[in-house]
């Protein structure tokens, strides 16, 4: 899967503008097999307008909103404070949203992104966050609005890939990295959700060439047993490539856009 340059080329320093509606949006399915992993709880009700503030900005002075924030007004300190629950931007100003922001519950770092990358109105890309460190993301290669590769990180260096190259909703292919390097991959060839064959990366192989490496699907960690090949132990086949799996977008996915700044949202309640 490749990201769209006009999409890239799409994404402005967006500013407030005034108070609005907001569009209603897809949310990507969450169909996973009994080897994949379940997607995070997300307290959606942050992008319900009911009582919340909007506070909306036309980018592009078409009369059209193209980016919605809400506020939550909340007890901070004894004080009313208007906290950033949401943000929702129409980058290709069709109408429809793009781009989903969650915030934690003080409002200073995301907590969820969603990406149509597309424009079908459909979510492609959701990337997770813990401490404001991306921890995970799941991605729909075949855009059929169920996550088919799963990318894990730990402090933001990718360590794992998992895919359902065949389309079953099961993980068959796990990818591990060492020191940012694809170090093995296993395979399960039979359908039993666990890996039955392992393959050694070839050398010199980098977390850019891996995203070329076997694609497809990916889901759950390998079940009891199934302990791959420690790093650098004996010497393996070079990885075949899954026949016709794609891609995953591994260092293009698109940059968070940044909260406004703070002098254009609402004022705080005293």
């Amino acid at each position: 899967m490749s990201f769209s340059k006009s999409w890239l080329a799409l994404v402005p320093a967006l500013a407030l503008g005034a108070c609005g509606s907001t569009p209603q949006h897809a949310e990507m399915v969450s169909a996973a097999g009994p080897n994949a992993p379940n997607s995070a709880s997300v307290d959606r009700s942050k992008c319900d307008d009911h009582g919340k503030t909007v506070v909306t900005a036309d980018t592009n002075l078409d009369q059209k909103a193209d980016v919605w924030k809400f506020f939550q007004t909340v007890d901070i300190g004894g004080q009313k404070t208007d906290v950033l629950t949401c943000k929702q931007v129409d980058l290709n100003h069709d109408g429809k949203v793009d781009i989903v922001y969650y915030y934690d519950d003080k409002g200073a770092q995301t907590t969820m992104e969603e990406f149509d990358l597309d424009f079908d109105g459909k979510f492609d890309l959701t990337v997770y966050y813990v401490g404001g460190k991306k921890v995970r993301e799941e991605l729909d290669t075949n855009y059929d609005q169920k996550p088919d590769v799963w990318k894990y990180y730990e402090d933001e260096k990718l360590v794992r890939i998992e895919r359902d190259t065949n389309g079953d909703g099961k993980v068959d292919e796990w990818q591990y990295y060492e020191g940012g390097k694809l170090d093995r991959i296993g395979y399960d060839s039979t359908g039993s959700g666990k890996v039955d064959r392992w393959d050694r990366a070839p050398e010199g192989e980098d977390s850019e060439g891996a995203a070329a490496a076997p694609a497809g699907g990916a889901a759950a960690a390998p079940a009891a047993g199934t302990t791959p090949p420690a790093a650098g132990a004996g010497a393996g086949k070079t990885t075949p490539a899954a026949a016709g799996a794609k891609a995953a977008p591994a260092a293009t996915a698109p940059a968070a856009a940044k909260p406004a700044p703070a002098a254009t949202a609402p004022a705080a309640t005293k």
